[in-house]
């Protein structure tokens, strides 16, 4: 999502601001297991531990997760991997099939196929091994999405997942899981680029995911307010049914502010909305004000309604959880 414009072409429903508003309150948490949380903290200096106690002090919890880009230029991520499990946190490294400061006009599938980033994959896989606590690489994400140079080749995108999956296999770094992560809609929607060509095979495979948001009104011709069952039901029902041994889990997500209590309401919703979805395991908020990239301020905290929202649901614990 860093770069898209994310185009809903369908599973449109608007969500009326009049009617009940369901509770999520604590006693009625409808989830089997603890849903487990996370954010989207950007990851760009050496004072990174202190920027991620800063923007998660006034969650009701701790995150069980924390998600950060990289990309092919870039060593594995130790300061980020310390901070991370300090705060007693699982790290996801959201691997770009790219290098930031290269030429983004043509893909790097063909060469992470030929071998030209073995050397790279190597080193990675041999420091997360060395590091041994246990990390979620979410590889080539959005891949159905017409933002990012790795996508429309599902062909080009499973040889090079698989290419670097048996380099991580062959250097033993077993406690690095692969996290296979499209977008809830293909762009273009063709049947050339659904999403499910470009899965590597259940072997390959330790998580599915999805990535979605709720843009609002007004931020382009092919958004509107969207409830978050609009963006996610039938999606999340599709990997269910073709990949039922698979745990889930929502690697992007957020809501635009919307107004008066739009957004508050938004996410009390999507917490109920999930006990249809009893595999997914965790969901990990895009936390980020991105209005100078012509997006939504999706950070959670940008309204203490917004928070509180948030706090009662997603990040609630019961006395007996951190």
């Amino acid at each position: 999502m860093r770069l898209a414009i994310v185009k809903w072409f369908a599973l449109s429903v608007l969500v009326s601001p009049i009617g009940l508003i369901l509770s999520a309150g604590p006693k009625n948490a409808p989830h089997r297991r603890p849903l487990q949380w996370g954010l989207y903290q950007i990851l760009w200096s050496r004072s990174y531990g202190q920027q991620l106690r800063r923007q998660i002090a006034p969650f009701a919890s701790k995150p069980d997760y924390v998600m950060f880009y990289r990309d092919l230029g870039r060593p594995f991520p130790k300061i980020a991997v310390d901070a991370i499990n300090a705060l007693s946190a699982t790290p996801m490294v959201s691997l770009e099939l790219w290098t930031w400061h290269g030429d983004h006009k043509g893909s790097h599938l063909p060469a992470i196929v030929r071998g030209e980033y073995d050397d790279f994959l190597r080193t990675w896989a041999k420091s997360a091994r060395k590091d041994g606590r246990r990390i979620l690489l979410r590889f080539g994400f959005e891949f159905n999405g017409d933002w990012f140079t790795w996508s429309h080749d599902p062909a080009g995108y499973v040889a090079a997942w698989r290419r670097a999956r048996e380099i991580f296999r062959a250097e033993k770094a077993d406690n690095v899981e692969w996290v296979w992560s499209p977008n809830v809609v293909s762009c273009p929607d063709t049947p050339g680029n659904d999403m499910h060509r470009y899965y590597p095979g259940n072997a390959q495979v330790d998580w599915v995911s999805l990535d979605g948001y709720n843009f609002g009104e007004g931020h382009d011709k092919w958004h509107h307010w969207q409830s978050f069952k609009a963006i996610f039901h039938r999606p999340l029902k599709d990997l269910e049914r073709r990949y039922p041994d698979k745990p889930i889990i929502i690697s992007e997500f957020g809501c635009a502010p919307g107004q008066g209590n739009q957004r508050p309401t938004w996410i009390k919703r999507a917490y109920q909305a999930l006990a249809e979805h009893p595999r997914v395991r965790a969901v990990i908020w895009f936390n980020l004000d991105k209005r100078r990239e012509n997006e939504p301020d999706w950070r959670i905290d940008v309204t203490p309604q917004s928070l509180q929202a948030f706090n009662e649901t997603f990040a609630h614990r019961l006395p007996n959880q951190r």
